[in-house]
């Protein structure tokens, strides 16, 4: 396992200064989405005179907050339609009959949370809070510069430092050492073996393609499996594997073969000459959810493959730049005969995996792709990395950096908008494209010309296109997480692709400027109205390009109330579309 060391000049307290104005960004930004903005209780551009003499500066803009037990004052520099900020500086609270006093990022999330929820729930949000923070300081002290030219796609999902933009806890990883944390995590540029075992064949399971192959590929050896390093001590603990070892069937051989990388999901893992990615289980907490691969999951992953080769077939007619990644093949141990069904299923999910096409080696050079959460982000100098695809195609094209921003919206948002939306409405599947799983390749003059969609575990099938009958081959438990209701199906599809895919996209493209914001919304506006024309006007999409509200996805509450991600609720944001239009009638 190897790590490449910072090289960066910024000294310690300034990594920290950094990683605690992203922590609180984060959490402001969700507390403000979430619960402040609905309920009337912040105001985005505070003018009294009773702020902290530090913001007291000309032309500084404020939000305020109203709490329960005081007021909370940020300065910030940019604040967009859909309730996104951008903030210059530390929070400041006055509590009933006290002063002003700024807060560092662990009071603000007790001053936050407390309100909202018990002792225990709130325990363990202010837990992750602070490790999540913990991480994102050990990120940047180890951090490194990508190297896109060697290989586009690796750079862009090991160089996603801040995570979420609105997520509480971005990057929480809980029970993970700090020298394991930097052994496997994208952040840091890791590359790392897997842990291997040596099986007998009759316990080795697969569904859909023989991944054999690519495990000999991988370790020089025909009679060994892998686990994930984060994986491998529940897998020794387990009695069942114990009771394998005992007689022979299983022997622990350690770390050994060749070395993957880490995407940004950290447990699916890349290697630029395999035909797969390979995607494990870990029994780790990742912001909301413990990442390993359910046995359901395994049989779904293949299932749902299989099911939307004809969708993938349509869409390569009709919408021949947005791609679907399939997933051909899970494989597993069987250990069924060694103890109780629900002992087996532990053991399937703790070596299970499944396996995610690669892109091609023609097409990772001909696209130099990118995952979309490493464009609209900020690097480590404050910049929104977007903006340098931006004038690199204006440079290229002779055009001004405004008509140039509106050209690479509009190419990006026609190809993602049209597959999801025909996925969602011609064929009654929910694609989840938020920006960790929407792909972006790019022609010559860096224009966006493709987008892939990947991770089949997020994609839904909606019941009154897909009954039972047409998922037969399925067993009851499998085909009942792979539903969706059209409600959910369209908030999941909505929130991903306007909110947290396009919702940022236009925040970075736009840097801030109010006027440039709302003539991106203007174009996205244009073409879900030639989306919503094409598709027969479906009643969700006709209602939403009149204005109706967008379905924001309450993460923080999620987290806080401690539910499973399927169960989040949505806040209702005011649709930047209404405001455009009102203020054109105005």
């Amino acid at each position: 396992m190897t790590f490449v060391p910072n090289t960066l000049s910024l000294n310690d307290h300034a990594l920290d200064g950094e990683a605690q104005r992203h922590a609180i960004e984060c959490l402001l930004n969700c507390y403000l989405r979430e619960y402040a903005l609905p309920r009337n209780e912040a105001d985005l551009n505070y003018q009294a005179q009773d702020v902290p003499m530090s913001l007291r500066q000309a032309g500084a803009r404020c939000i305020s907050i109203s709490l329960p037990g005081g007021r909370l004052v940020v300065r910030i520099d940019s604040a967009s339609l859909l309730g996104r900020c951008h903030y210059i500086g530390a929070p400041y609270f006055k509590g009933n009959q006290q002063g002003w006093r700024p807060l560092e990022a662990r009071e603000l999330a007790s001053l936050l949370c407390t309100p909202l929820s018990g002792a225990g729930r709130v325990g363990e949000m202010l837990q992750q809070f602070a490790n999540s923070l913990q991480i994102t300081r050990a990120f940047l002290r180890h951090s490194r510069p990508a190297n896109e030219a060697a290989d586009s796609l690796l750079a862009s999902e090991q160089h996603q430092l801040w995570g979420h933009a609105l997520h509480p806890t971005p990057k929480s990883r809980e029970g993970i050492s700090h020298n394991d944390l930097l052994a496997c995590s994208p952040e840091v540029g890791a590359c790392f073996q897997l842990h291997w075992f040596k099986i007998d064949p009759a316990l080795f399971r697969h569904q859909g393609e023989d991944p054999r192959s690519t495990l000999q590929q991988l370790s020089g050896r025909d009679d060994a499996y892998p686990c994930h390093p984060w994986e491998v001590a529940r897998i020794l603990a387990d009695p069942l594997v114990q009771r394998a070892q005992q007689q022979g069937l299983i022997e622990y051989l350690g770390p050994l073969g060749q070395a993957m990388f880490p995407t940004s999901s950290v447990r699916t893992l890349y290697h630029p000459q395999l035909a797969y990615f390979m995607k494990f289980s870990m029994h780790v907490r990742l912001t909301n959810c413990v990442r390993k691969n359910a046995w359901y999951e395994l049989d779904s992953a293949v299932a749902l493959t299989h099911l939307l080769r004809p969708v993938m077939s349509e869409l390569a007619i009709r919408q021949p730049d947005f791609l679907l990644m399939p997933e051909p093949a899970a494989s597993s141990l069987d250990l069924g005969a060694l103890g109780t069904l629900e002992q087996a299923r532990e053991v399937t999910e703790c070596f299970g995996i499944v396996y995610r096409e690669n892109l091609s080696m023609a097409d990772r050079g001909a696209y130099q792709p990118q995952v979309a959460m490493a464009l609209f982000t900020w690097d480590l100098q404050g910049r929104s990395v977007c903006r340098h695809q931006v004038r690199r195609y204006a440079d290229i094209t002779g055009l001004g950096i405004e008509q140039a921003t509106l050209n690479w919206l509009d190419a990006y948002a026609a190809k993602m908008l049209g597959g999801v939306l025909h996925c969602l409405f011609r064929q009654g599947v929910a694609l989840e494209p938020h920006l960790q799983n929407t792909v972006v390749g790019f022609a010559q003059d860096g224009l966006p010309n493709r987008v892939w969609i990947r991770d089949l575990e997020g994609t839904k099938l909606v019941p009154e296109i897909w009954p039972a009958e047409r998922l037969s081959a399925l067993d009851e438990r499998t085909r009942n997480s792979v539903y969706y209701s059209a409600q959910k199906a369209w908030q999941r599809v909505a929130y991903c692709a306007l909110v947290n895919n396009l919702g940022e996209a236009i925040f970075h493209l736009a840097n801030g400027s109010d006027a440039l914001e709302q003539q991106l919304w203007t174009r996205t506006g244009e073409l879900l109205h030639e989306q919503c024309a094409f598709l027969g006007h479906p009643q969700q999409l006709r209602e939403l390009c009149a204005g109706a509200p967008f379905p924001g996805k309450e993460n923080f509450m999620t987290r806080l109330m401690m539910r499973a991600d399927r169960e989040a609720g949505y806040t209702q944001l005011p649709s930047p579309l209404a405001f455009i239009a009102k203020s054109k009638c105005a």
